[in-house]
């Protein structure tokens, strides 16, 4: 039932009883009464709260990712394994089975002509191994990550949701005329707070308990993959890890040894109880409220209470037979041969005997007095002592978190730091690639241009010797023309001079083509020489090189070149200007984003530290407060029964004094 509910109920329960009792002279006489009275009471409420401990939840998480791509793409070598079998179960002859039966002659059967015949041979097998350390590490740590989010995962889904409990009690003792009433009640309750699916009603405790859900998930899949199948049998890796290069420099194998180290050193349960309770003093309404029923409860035993003549069954009769202190008299003079001294000395001793015994028990109780405030003090130290442990407990916890989060700081530092690194180094191999691009394409480019110089003299030469040939042939039929009766008389002489032209004409085409084979070779040779050159000279004595070696001819191909190199060097100029303004924005944006992180670090570290701060205080005060109001009890305690043992000892004093004789017994 809800506590709307209840107070609903009891709101009806209330008015309907005032407008029975009110007006009612003998009832106002009851609280009259029970107001008067000695009454004490005691308000108890205690609430306990189950807080899930979030940091290996986070640390699994971060590693998930890492995880699947190992499993994903798992590391393997080739396992060599060699077996001497019969020849006719061999699968494959290899260079290593005949190397080996060359060195081992003994298991050749028989020699026919080239022919060998071998009864044994080596058999070379090769196949797929994934039982590399860097896997067995992976296994390892599986099998140690399943059984640690199991046991986390069934503790905390066996928890009960947040209890309160509160507890009542009233004690009184009231005088109602010639009655004396003594009235005792005690109630307590426990209750769990109610929720829609049974689990934690707070959303920030459901999506952590959605989290270990599919971390259980996650894992129970990766134990089940084929990975873990295939390393079925394969021998754990023990620690401390072996930090090899794959451990050592993959992001992934680095984050699963990160994950390998936190749940090694986490040895905790996964949550936390607090515990939140308060001793509250009883309001005016509800004490009238308690009142109503004391008066109520008064009246139903009243109500209930059977005379003697109304009793059905039987009766248990003790008699019980008072002595006077007379009487006693009487059978000491009357039965005893004593004087008056002697009576008088029994008296005395008598009294001296109670008085010792009054004495002895007013010290047991003073002892009891004293061993209760040595148990309350040693109750105290213990729980300062416990409380201080509690502060040192917490001291170094947060001790360890700062350190954890120091190294943490520091890791990141130092990812940051290989992280600019490799994009510098990258940078670097794109500029020289650029570079090395740049010259080859400059290369190429004279290499064209020195073909193109070489074939337009060849077409030059070719045009020199074509207009020659046409000069001759104009000359001779000129002089064919004029002298047409000399050339046939010295016929046979310009034949001979024809083909003496003719064969010097071939020896200066020959030596025209030898010097255009030397030309090509000494260009070759000045290429490779340029080669040379280019690596170890500066860029402009290259261009003057070329400048020089250029002829007049290609002066405008050389200005137009120039000019294109000139535009693609703006281009290159500024797609480097831009790439490094993007460098320098995303660097930007990585110092605010750490920026971010740290101010919200260092709000969550202030605001935690002043949590814990209040929290002590008010614990402090809260104990301060219980140990004054609980001393301040016992005092009431002892003062009540000091004075009830007062009254009992008056009443004692009174029924033994003796009464005064009458007339008749004078």
């Amino acid at each position: 039932m809800s506590n709307e509910k209840v107070s609903e109920l009891y709101g009806e329960y209330q008015l309907m009883m005032k407008s029975l009792v009110d007006g009612d002279d003998y009832y106002r006489h009851l609280m009259k009464a029970i107001s008067a009275g000695k009454n004490s009471f005691s308000l108890f409420n205690r609430y306990f709260e189950k807080k899930i401990d979030l940091r290996w939840v986070d640390a699994i998480e971060k590693c998930i990712i890492p995880l699947d791509t190992i499993i994903r793409n798992p590391r393997k070598f080739i396992v060599q394994e060699e077996e001497i079998v019969p020849i006719e179960r061999a699968r494959k002859i290899t260079a290593e089975s005949v190397r080996h039966l060359a060195q081992h002659t003994s298991m050749i059967a028989r020699v026919d002509g080239d022919r060998v015949t071998p009864s044994s041979i080596l058999n070379v097998f090769r196949e797929e191994s994934f039982e590399i350390y860097e896997n067995r590490f992976i296994f390892t740590l599986l099998k140690n990550l399943q059984r640690f989010v199991d046991q986390r995962y069934d503790v905390l889904f066996a928890l009960d949701s947040d209890e309160t409990s509160a507890s009542l009690k009233m004690s009184s003792e009231i005088e109602n005329g010639r009655e004396q009433i003594v009235y005792n009640m005690e109630i307590s309750t426990k209750s769990c707070d109610e929720h829609s699916d049974g689990n934690i009603q707070d959303t920030k405790d459901a999506t952590a308990f959605e989290r270990i859900e599919r971390i259980k998930r996650i894992v129970n899949e990766f134990a089940h993959s084929a990975f873990m199948r295939d390393l079925q049998g394969c021998t754990p890796v023990r620690p401390p890890i072996m930090r090899t290069n794959v451990i050592s420099k993959d992001v992934n194998f680095r984050a699963c040894l990160d994950l390998w180290q936190f749940i090694s050193a986490y040895s905790e349960v996964g949550y936390e109880i607090i515990a939140k309770e308060t001793d509250e003093m009883v309001s005016d309404e509800y004490r009238d409220d308690l009142y109503r029923i004391f008066t109520t409860n008064y009246m139903l035993l009243k109500n209930n209470t059977v005379e003697e003549e109304n009793i059905q069954g039987k009766i248990r009769t003790r008699r019980v037979k008072p002595k006077m202190l007379k009487r006693l008299a009487e059978e000491l003079v009357l039965n005893y041969d004593m004087e008056e001294v002697e009576i008088r000395k029994v008296f005395v001793d008598e009294l001296k005997r109670v008085s010792k015994k009054k004495i002895a028990g007013e010290q047991k109780i003073k002892d009891a007095i004293t061993r209760a405030l040595d148990a309350e003090n040693a109750r105290k130290a213990e729980i300062e002592a416990k409380r201080q442990a509690e502060i040192q407990r917490q001291n170094e916890i947060e001790k360890r978190r700062k350190e954890m989060e120091k190294a943490r700081i520091a890791r990141e530092k130092q990812k940051e730091k290989e992280r600019i690194a490799r994009e510098k180094a990258r940078e670097k191999a794109r500029r020289e690639k650029e570079k090395a691009a740049e010259l080859a394409a400059k290369e190429k480019e004279r290499i064209r241009l020195l073909k193109e110089k070489e074939r337009k003299e060849r077409e030059l030469a070719a045009i020199q010797a074509k207009k020659e040939k046409e000069k001759l042939r104009k000359q001779a039929a000129v002089a064919k023309q004029k002298e047409q009766e000399r050339l046939a008389k010295e016929k046979q002489k310009e034949k001979e001079r024809l083909q003496k032209q003719k064969a010097a004409q071939l020896a200066k085409e020959k030596a025209d083509a030898a010097k255009l084979k030397e030309k090509e070779r000494q260009a070759k040779a000045k290429a490779a020489q340029a080669e040379k050159d280019r690596i170890a000279k500066e860029k402009q004595k290259e261009k003057e090189r070329l400048a020089r070696e250029k002829a007049a001819q290609i002066a405008k191909e050389k200005a137009a070149a120039a000019k294109l190199k000139e535009k693609e060097r703006q281009a290159k100029a500024k797609a480097a200007q831009a790439e490094k303004d993007r460098i320098a924005k995303e660097k930007q944006k990585e110092k605010e984003r750490l920026a971010r992180e740290k101010a919200a670090q260092i709000a969550k570290e202030k605001a935690a530290a002043a949590k814990l701060k209040e929290k002590e205080r008010q614990a402090k005060a809260k104990a301060a407060q219980a140990e004054k109001d609980r001393i301040a009890k016992e005092k009431q305690k002892e003062k009540e029964r000091l004075a009830r043992e007062k009254a009992k000892e008056k009443a004692a004093a009174a029924k033994a004094k003796p009464a005064k004789p009458s007339e008749d017994q004078q």
